[in-house]
This record gives C-alpha cells, structure tokens and sequence, in this order.
C-alpha cells in the first residue's frame, strides 16, 4: 500500500492505494478473508491480471481508474446483486459531471456505461467473506476510461480524455479526481438505495437507459436471441420480447442490432 486518500472520505469508508496489484479485486478478496467488517475502497495505478466479467481481462494499463469497493452487506444476494445497478448509476454521474454532457452517457445493461455509445466503464461484482456459509461482503470492481481505451474488444470503446479533447482543448484528467468523484457518488447512491429501496434505482437506470425499447441482440452461452428490450423487471432482469413471446434474461451480452 502506497497512500492514504488525498481526500476527505464518506462516513463509514477508509480507503487503500497502490501503485499496482495483481486486481483490485482480488485485494478486497483478500481483506475480506482476514475477517474486516467494514467498508473499504482499493484502487490501483495498474493491474497485472484485472479482469471483466465472465472471466474476460480487462486491460488495466496505467492512466485509467481501476477500484473496487469491499462492501459489507446483511441482506441476501439477490438484493445485493442490485448494487451493480447502484454502481452503474453512479458512474454515468461522475461521467456527466466530467462531460457536462447528460444525453450522451448511459446505462448498458447489466452493467456498463456507454458514452456516445462507446463502453466507457464496466462493473463486475463478486461475493466475499471468511468463515461463514453466507458472504459477508460484495466485491464491486469500477474500471473506467480516463485516459486511453483498448482497441479490437467485443464492444467500441472510448476513454474521457478523448471525449474531451474532441470539445475542448484541455490538461490531462487526473485519476484521483475521477476516484473521488465516484466514491461520493456510489455512498450517495447507495444511501438511496439503503433508505427507498430498488424502486428508486430500477427508475433511474430506465431514465438513463441504453437500447429500451429498441431491437437488440442478446448472446447467451448456448443460444443468441434478437428481439426488443421492453423493460427491466424487478429484479433488475432484461425483459425480452421476441417471437410473440417475452423472456426474462439475468445474464447476458448485449448488443445493438
């Protein structure tokens, strides 16, 4: 560990940085297996072996921000796995906030924001604890483009220095900046969703959707399904229309048409 927050955090959080690890999240993994209770932020300058869902690397060169949140929870997991909502909202608030450009950044589900339709960050949540049947805390890892993207992936991709440049002539983005930005937006984020519930936060990922009630392709494991994404379910599952017929998807890649 390199530093301490060179900012005041929320109430309830302490924070550790370094230069680099082999992931973020897999630090909060090992945090959470000395038995720590509480909350704790982890970032990282780079990763040796950072990674997105399903198992795919995530390019984790210095220059972007790579963190992840180990985050105490008493609830089971199905309401826990609400937080990758959470997160993704707040993200597109400190991408907003950045920009000063709301009707380009959205939500991609499951857990993606997209800026002018090209993936700026990606979430990828996992379950942690010691010594109990039951996890006693999520692992929710945040990598967003700040000051470069990777080329030839699954989806286009773009970064927030380049999204500026193209407006404005300006310095390079600092990193911490961007990292405290998100960790009052996530504590504020998830204070909504503590005190009012998925509701709250099922309606504001819809408002800031990308590809509602649009066609869209879906690919699964074993099977690729095109059709029209008509809502988000309470669950937070993708609510497919295809083929007179609507499907229920809880995990999945999805692509515009």
């Amino acid at each position: 560990m390199i530093s301490q927050a060179p900012f005041a955090l929320p109430e309830g959080y302490d924070i550790r940085i370094f230069d680099v690890l082999d992931s973020t999240n897999h630090e909060c993994r090992r945090i959470a297996d000395t038995g720590f209770a509480g909350n704790t932020w982890v970032s990282a300058s780079a990763q040796s072996a950072g990674k997105g869902r399903r198992g795919r690397e995530w390019v984790s060169q210095p220059g972007n921000l790579f963190t992840s949140l180990l985050y105490a929870i008493d609830c089971d997991l199905g309401t826990a796995s609400q937080l990758s909502f959470v997160a993704a909202l707040a993200v597109r608030d400190v991408v907003v906030d950045i920009l000063q450009a709301p009707d380009i950044v959205h939500c991609k589900w499951p857990n993606d924001v997209l800026l002018g339709g090209k993936k700026v960050s990606g979430i990828l949540l996992e379950t942690a604890g010691k010594g109990s049947a039951a996890p006693s805390h999520v692992i929710i890892g945040i990598g967003i483009n700040v000051a470069h993207h990777p080329e030839q992936v699954q989806y286009p991709t773009t970064d927030l220095q380049s999204e500026l440049g193209q407006k404005i002539d300006v310095e390079k983005i600092d990193v911490a900046i961007v990292l405290e930005r998100l960790i009052h937006s996530m504590d504020h984020w998830i204070l909504r969703w503590k005190e009012r519930g998925f509701s709250v936060i099922r309606q504001a990922w819809k408002d800031s959707s990308h590809g509602m009630g649009q066609e869209i392709i879906v690919r699964l494991p074993d099977e690729t399904l095109k059709g029209r994404f008509v809502d988000l379910d309470e669950t937070g599952a993708l609510i497919l229309e295809f083929e007179g017929k609507r499907r229920h998807i809880t995990a999945g890649d999805v692509f515009p048409c």
